[in-house]
């Protein structure tokens, strides 16, 4: 493993380098136990002990709103958006990686999805070694306590000025050497990140299902016809869509056409959806195979604990605990959904 030590006072020249040919943004507090990746600025506070962003960093891939296509509509031409801004999120934790991870597979698996993916090869992501957990993630149980792969470079505090930084890419070690000389981690300030590695990830393990992850899948089949169970849990939900939004590895969205009051220009756009939504399976005829709230309930869960592992091998949950805190009739938990589900198999045997 290649490895650098670089101290807390070299970061403003390299942010102010990296700025240069990159919109950098780091983590930083915007209200009292709320955090956001926000563009970076000379003097900016980064957040460097941050429990958890509460935006999923997909709106960096797939922005909430984005144009595919502006056509004009008297010349009968159309011409693709594509953008291709070239972004540093810096301080990413290692489920939101994950998260981005599984997007890649996901959003190349049927076609690659162009205007993902150009975002995406522009976007350079520099990964940080968690310091606090927040009360609702559960990240270990989900095997996201740790990644390989996915980062240019990943930071672990080892001491209040000083950080191990490991190279996950060649572009990562380039745009680290744009500061003053780097020097070689030693053995003992490679074991000093590790042990701090594993310091976290048990803590964040007394936070997990108390299960192996790998599991979850069978228990959603065989739960998938138990109504009464559902109809229970989503008795109050008010099909807001808040956990879809906030879910760093939800991926739908629907597209329209809008023109311009002359009927001469227009664009073709697409922007989230969420199949919690109470017009997410509607389709023509009004007909809608999704109706109540509990059925759709129970297809997030499915989707997340058995649909998207049947796709790539993993769960399509990285544990991040976002949705707990955004569900407002609080029943979004997939913690707590799985291991209910659990309990009452095991009981049953």
């Amino acid at each position: 493993m290649v490895a650098y030590i670089v101290y807390l006072q070299q970061i403003p020249e390299l942010l102010r380098k990296w700025s240069s040919s990159h919109d950098v943004y780091v983590p930083t507090r915007v209200e009292d136990h709320f955090y956001e990746f926000r563009p970076w600025q000379e003097k900016m506070h980064i957040a460097w002990d941050y429990d958890l962003a509460y935006s999923p960093l997909k709106v960096f891939f797939m922005p909430p709103r984005e144009d595919l296509i502006h056509f004009d509509l008297h010349n009968y031409t159309a011409s693709p958006v594509i953008k291709k801004t070239r972004q540093l999120l810096f301080g990413v934790h290692p489920y939101d990686i994950k998260a981005i991870n599984q997007l890649d597979q996901l959003m190349g698996m049927d076609g690659i999805d162009v205007n993902y993916q150009n975002l995406r090869d522009n976007t350079v992501i520099f990964g940080l070694e968690p310091a606090r957990l927040a009360e609702t993630a559960f990240w270990a149980g989900v095997d996201a306590a740790r990644v390989d792969f996915g980062f240019d470079l990943f930071w672990t505090r080892i001491s209040p000025g000083a950080f191990l930084v490991r190279v996950g890419s060649a572009q990562g070690e380039e745009m680290l050497k744009m500061g003053s000389s780097m020097t070689s981690a030693t053995a003992a300030e490679k074991e000093a990140a590790r042990r701090i590695h594993l310091r976290t990830a048990a803590r964040a393990d007394k936070q997990s299902f108390g299960f192996t992850w790998t599991q979850v899948p069978e228990f959603m089949n065989k739960f998938y016809s138990r109504k009464l169970y559902w109809r229970e849990k989503a008795k109050t939900c008010l099909s807001c869509g808040s956990c879809n939004l906030v879910c760093p590895t939800c991926y739908c969205f629907d597209i329209q056409d809008e023109t311009d009051d002359h009927l001469k220009t227009g664009k073709r756009y697409r922007q989230w959806d969420g199949c919690m939504l109470e017009g997410f399976a509607r389709i023509a005829g009004g007909l809608n195979f999704r109706p109540n709230a509990w059925e759709r309930y129970r297809h997030r869960y499915m989707r997340k604990g058995k649909y998207i592992y049947d796709r790539i091998g993993e769960l399509g949950c990285v544990g991040c605990g976002r949705c707990v805190k955004a569900c407002t009739a609080k029943i979004a938990n997939p913690r707590e959904v799985f291991r209910e589900i659990r309990e009452a198999i095991k009981n049953e045997v």
